[in-house]
């Protein structure tokens, strides 16, 4: 029942007929008042030669009003198989000279000469009735007689009822033949959604082609772009997925294998010297494998196509940085690396993620301080140009060939002869992140043209409102 309530061919459907039924009521009250109209008309007049025919019989004896009508004429006036007819006939002093005394007179009367139809009650039963000023000049008499007649509105209604059927029925007819038509013509108009249901229907779920526009709706056009720019975007999220998967699972193997083979010459090893030398080699691998395995989930949390959200904040980078450095300060010392912050403000705010910032700057300090040889030096900056702010990690390393400067944000790409034990995975991480927050990155050589520098720039809030 759900489903039939939002079924578009229903709503068109009830809208449709919606329209006609008011149209066809509109038409029944528009019939019923033309055919009371007009049985009105056509009776009234003879209500009105009638009474002319009574006015007829009207004589003046010695300034008397006097009717001289015979009782066959009167039963012949008085007949009829569907109504009561009924007459009253009054001289100017308003006295009843004929018929019934009940019959109420006009609540205008008509001038000389003149007559006026109205509506009254009589013996109970609602009669239409005329009322005929007879003038009297140049008789005995003066002023003037009123005849009226009246009559019950069987025949009337009668005929407005037969009217009404007559007028009704073709109308009601033209209203069933509409309701089929609109209903033929909603399914051929909506002929060209159901292929397109049908095909989805038949589609393979491996099947992420674009759906063809050929012959589809002109209103159908735009969902069915947005649904194949869908499309796409799932195609492309799904190679990424499984060239990551494939990547990861090749630089797992390596590491894993390493691992086995060390702790099985452990194993048949006797000599102490020999198995310290495996253990501390199964350490490094385990280290390298963990530092992959963080790596990877890193960048599974940051890459758009996990549905992580963001979850918008206003960071001020300054101490975020620092907080950051000193994180790594062990890690600098330990490779003799001088480990510096600077920052030209005491206070520069961006809008972020404050987990995923720590994270991009995590990743480009541990990138310099692997590939920046011993008694270097990696500084780590925070300024304000214009309207934004600019994160930078400059060292003094060997630097990086510009061919390669947009292939380092490639994953699990490293240079030639790279020294360290990196995945390739760190700067693909910030990349990932940076576009998160609309950002650029760009990579330039250090001071006097040694090293690396890497800036991140980043809107300020009123930039980015």
């Amino acid at each position: 029942m759900a489903n039939d309530s939002r079924s578009l061919r229903r709503q068109l459907l009830l809208w449709l007929l919606a329209l006609l039924v008011p149209l066809l009521l509109a038409g029944a009250v528009g019939s019923y008042l033309l055919a009371n109209h007009f049985s009105n008309l056509a009776y009234d007049r003879s209500l009105f030669r009638a009474a002319l025919a009574l006015a007829d019989q009207v004589e003046v004896l010695q300034g008397r009003v006097v009717v001289d009508l015979p009782q066959k004429a009167l039963d012949l006036l008085e007949y009829d198989k569907d109504d009561w007819i009924y007459y009253r006939i009054t001289d100017p002093q308003g006295i009843t000279v004929a018929g019934e005394t009940g019959l109420a007179l006009p609540s205008h009367p008509p001038k000389p000469g003149g007559h006026v139809y109205y509506d009254t009650q009589l013996a109970g039963k609602s009669v239409r009735a005329v009322a005929f000023a007879l003038p009297l000049e140049g008789t005995s008499a003066r002023g003037q007689a009123l005849v009226q007649v009246a009559e019950t509105r069987a025949k009337r209604d009668l005929l407005a009822e037969e009217i009404i059927l007559a007028m009704m029925l073709p109308q009601l007819l033209i209203v069933l033949l509409a309701g089929a038509l609109v209903h033929f013509g909603v399914s051929r108009g909506l002929a060209p959604l159901e292929r397109l249901r049908q095909a989805f229907a038949q589609r393979s779920h491996r099947d992420l082609s674009a759906v063809p526009c050929e012959g589809a709706p002109r209103e159908v056009l735009p969902l069915l772009h947005a649904m194949n720019d869908l499309m796409q975007r799932l195609r492309e999220s799904i190679a990424q997925q499984q060239r990551f998967i494939a990547d990861a699972s090749h630089q797992m193997r390596t590491p894993l294998a390493g691992l086995q083979t060390q702790a099985e010459m452990a194993l048949r090893e006797n000599d102490p010297a020999r198995i310290q030398h495996a253990l501390e080699r199964i350490r490094a691998s385990t280290v390298r494998l963990s530092h992959l395995v963080s790596q990877l989930l890193a960048l599974a949390r940051v890459e758009p196509s996990s549905g992580k959200e963001i979850h918008w904040q206003t960071i001020d980078l300054v101490p975020l940085a620092r907080s950051v450095c000193m994180d790594h300060v062990a890690d600098a010392l330990a490779k003799q690396i001088d480990l510096g912050f600077e920052a030209t403000l005491p206070k520069i705010e961006v809008q972020g993620d404050p987990l995923m910032l720590r994270e991009m700057l995590a990743n480009l300090i541990d990138n310099a301080l692997r590939y920046t040889p011993a008694r270097g030096k990696v500084t780590v900056t925070v300024l304000q140009d214009n309207d934004q702010a600019m994160l930078a990690v400059e060292d003094t390393g060997s630097g990086i060939p510009p061919e390669e400067r947009t292939r380092i944000f490639e994953r699990f790409h490293r240079l030639a002869d790279s020294p360290g034990d990196g995945c390739g995975l760190g700067l693909a991480i910030v990349r990932e992140i940076v576009l998160a927050h609309q950002g650029e990155i760009t990579v330039e050589h250090g001071k006097e043209g040694r090293g690396t520098r890497m800036t991140i720039r980043l809107s300020l809030p009123a930039a980015a409102g």
